[in-house]
């Protein structure tokens, strides 16, 4: 039985208890006491208590914290690594990603809170006085974050690790669907004593617990991974007091491929994105317009490269692609495949739920050809292992179709030319770019634009959110 970890001890929940399944077998893996109203009203008041002297502890002595629970993590790595692949149905080299990312993260913020650093402004005089003007950084107060499911240890690290190293004191607050690895960490922070209060992480029903770490007047942030719809719920049941917001709220990738394109490195790439922890990511390939003069071909070579995937888990071996993460999820794939048949679209391979693995929530990777914008596979964010393709005769079509979503995350272009790169990156709205299969890093800025969301993931550029500005103008 999992429990939760507030103000510096694993606790029970005081609410349900809840199973938690591995999406492979649909068998249970474990239970969570769940938290309730309570105990979220607990654990904000444990990391306001604990602001109060975090925020003034030397960031030299911050820093040793992050990395003694770096040190603990790593040591319970192979344990972090079976709970996220059981969990979310990862295989073993994607559940040692998402662990991994959350060593990394916890030694980076370590690392970059200290070089974040004051300004003196130029000199001003005050008459016949000298007047000196400052401008330094002080954190925010208490933080929220509300992690997805897909990336269990990876989303909680970019929450949890900025705001301890910033001198913020958090409640991190792992989806119920992938608990586990979150909680554990929980438990190995009780064990190296970690400070009482700044780190607090609690599951439980999202219409308890996050509504009431939402709707409290304690944070100063809140942030959170998750859809366009949870973001719009969560600023309507914040509006209590005034509050920051770090808001990563999926998106609709189009992918634009040119004819100078690398034909097999293209396939490659699409198909990897795509089975790669079932698509299951909010950067994943989701509109894939391909010119005209090169379809067909590249049609071909990805399903050829389809054909050398296989399904599985953890570490079975080949080229493996584990279960979307529930039924629900896999039933909303066919019901998109569908869609896309019944308004034209043709089903070349895929989309089916194979016999020999009926019992998780399995189902083939998909191609789908001649799809159209107006299909719910190009207007929905499909998350899930479909891969959906159409043409495009001009590079300012292929821009328009980009641009013709409420979404502006990430945008993916192949080709070789200077001017087309330039131009695609100039004119398609979004947070984020890949040219030939490019990738980000964890030290990266991951953001968004239009409903994409608010704030920035990662990097330099995520650490300044848990700081306002300071500002003294002094007459000695």
């Amino acid at each position: 039985m999992f429990k939760q970890y507030i103000n510096g001890r694993v606790v029970d929940g005081n609410g349900d208890k809840k199973a938690v399944l591995d999406p492979a077998t649909n068998e249970i893996i474990d239970y969570v006491s769940c938290a309730d109203k309570a105990q979220a009203e607990e654990a904000l008041n444990a990391a306001n208590e604990a602001f109060k002297t975090w925020s003034k502890t030397p960031v030299n002595e911050r820093a040793e914290w992050l990395y003694k629970l770096k040190e603990a993590c790593t040591a319970e790595r192979d344990k972090l690594i079976e709970l996220v692949s059981k969990e979310s149905g990862r295989p073993y080299p994607a559940a040692c990603g998402d662990v991994d990312w959350l060593l990394i993260s916890l030694s980076y913020y370590a690392e970059q809170a200290k070089r974040v650093e004051g300004t003196v402004l130029p000199y001003q005089g005050n008459g016949d006085k000298p007047n000196y003007q400052i401008v330094t950084r002080q954190p925010v107060g208490v933080t929220v974050g509300h992690i997805a499911w897909n990336y269990p240890l990876g989303n909680a690290s970019i929450k949890m690790c900025p705001a301890i190293a910033s001198g913020c004191t958090c409640v991190i607050k792992p989806s119920s669907e992938t608990p586990l690895a979150t909680l554990y960490v929980g438990e190995i922070a009780e064990r190296i004593g970690f400070p009482k209060g700044v780190l607090n992480i609690i599951s439980g029903p999202a219409n308890e617990v996050a509504k009431t770490l939402n709707e409290s007047k304690i944070p100063r942030l809140i942030s959170l991974i998750g859809s366009y719809e949870t973001g719009l719920k969560l600023l309507e049941q914040s509006s209590t007091s005034l509050k920051k917001y770090s808001l990563e709220l999926g998106g609709n990738a189009p992918v634009v491929v040119m004819p100078d394109a690398d034909l097999d490195e293209v396939a490659a790439n699409i198909v990897a994105k795509k089975v790669g922890f079932a698509g299951q990511t909010c950067v994943n390939y989701n509109r894939i317009y391909i010119h005209s003069s090169i379809y067909e071909e590249l049609c071909k070579r990805i399903a050829k490269e389809l054909g050398k995937v296989k399904l599985g888990k953890w570490k079975d071996e080949g080229y493996i692609m584990g279960p979307v993460i529930d039924n629900k999820a896999r039933d909303r794939m066919l019901d998109l495949i569908k869609d896309a048949t019944d308004n034209g679209a043709t089903l070349v391979m895929g989309g089916e739920i194979p016999k020999e693995f009926e019992k998780g929530a399995y189902i083939t990777p998909a191609l789908l050809k001649d799809v159209n914008d107006e299909m719910r596979v190009s207007k929905e964010e499909i998350f899930g292992p479909i891969i959906p393709i159409q043409s495009f005769e001009t590079l300012d079509e292929a821009i328009e179709k980009a641009n013709n979503t409420i979404f502006g995350l990430s945008a993916y272009f192949f080709g070789h030319n200077s001017k087309e790169m330039s131009k695609f990156f100039e004119n398609v709205t979004a947070g984020e770019f890949f040219v030939n299969g490019g990738g980000g890093t964890e030290f990266s800025p991951h953001s968004g634009a239009k409903q994409s969301g608010m704030g920035c993931d990662k990097s330099k550029w995520s650490l300044e959110e848990y700081y306002d500005i300071k500002f003294m103008s002094m007459i000695p």
